[in-house]
């Protein structure tokens, strides 16, 4: 890794430790500079982030902007052909309760952040290199059904697909209707810093695509939504803070009649998305999660109108 981040003009490195997301590393040099170092084996992927990033940074959007090395490159290549890119570690700290005190108002922010960050990616939609998600065809019926067809015995495949069947003649001609634009598709609230609940910054953009901005939305509030809807008084408390979210989100852009629709529908997309990684990953317990979830949607759909 010293031997890396000598490609960098940042000088001598005092520490290197890995950060909780795995293939990244915080590192301090010995005048107490902090930055972050990824390693990634994609070189498209790479191009395209470093590309999307430098765009939003030049907008004002608070995200770590690549860092060239000595010799004007955005990236480095490793021995064994891994490419590492550097940043500065952006302030802020990473919000994980979203339950208790004033959850509302911590969740509202993550509204009004995902709203702000789709104005500065509206802006960069002429970026070349970035697919369309293509949720339906590509997403669902191509991948997502057919995966979770292949794991009975570990999920109800059948009553999973039957949730479906019933979503599809309402949510497809509504998801043709929706607006489609740059999206993060990884709007985790893992992927957010906030200082005394104000944003500094957005983090990991390689899984950027054109999709639906309600998607995002959908999959902040479900990642809240995971950690809480087997817990009663939790799971009581979520359909507010999506509200909640939402007003954030209201603050900067509007949703349209058409997205207030497709809420359920994208909501659950994003749950069949999950059931099918995770049994591509072979993690029977997550899958099985993922499902519980499906089910408590599917029986709590009227509390989710927004």
């Amino acid at each position: 890794m010293k031997e890396i981040l000598e490609k960098w003009p940042i000088g001598p490195v005092a520490t290197i430790e890995p950060t909780p997301v795995g293939s990244a590393f915080f590192v301090t040099t010995v005048d107490g500079e902090g930055f972050v170092l990824k390693k990634r084996t994609k070189l498209d992927r790479v191009q395209r982030e470093c590309a999307l990033l430098l765009e939003l940074s030049k907008a004002g959007i608070p995200v770590p902007a690549p860092i060239a090395t000595v010799e004007g490159d955005l990236y480095a290549v490793g021995s064994e052909g891994q490419m590492f890119r550097l940043y500065s570690r952006l302030p802020g700290e990473i919000v994980t309760d979203h339950y208790s005190g004033d959850a509302e108002k911590r969740v509202r922010a993550f509204g009004k952040a995902i709203g702000y960050l789709h104005e500065g990616l509206r802006a960069c939609d002429e970026l070349d290199g970035f697919r369309d998600m293509d949720l339906i065809e590509r997403q669902i019926r191509a991948w997502a059904i057919p995966r979770i067809r292949t794991g009975r015995g570990v999920v109800d495949a059948g009553a999973i697909e039957g949730i479906w069947r019933e979503i599809e003649d309402e949510f497809v001609p509504l998801h043709d209707s929706l607006p489609k634009q740059l999206i993060h598709r990884d709007a985790h609230p893992w992927n957010m810093l906030f200082d005394e609940g104000e944003l500094t910054g957005f983090l990991d953009f390689e899984l950027a695509v054109r999709g639906l901005p309600l998607f995002d939305i959908c999959y902040c509030a479900g990642a809240i939504l995971v950690d809480g809807f087997e817990d009663a008084e939790r799971a009581k408390k979520w359909p507010a803070l999506f509200r909640s979210m939402v007003a954030g989100y209201e603050t900067v852009r509007s949703p349209s009649a058409a997205e207030r629709q497709a809420v359920y529908g994208v909501l659950a997309t994003t749950q069949f998305i999950f059931i099918a990684f995770w049994l591509d990953r072979g993690d029977e317990n997550s899958a099985r999660s993922s499902e519980r979830m499906l089910y408590w949607l599917v029986e709590n759909r009227e509390a989710l109108i927004v």
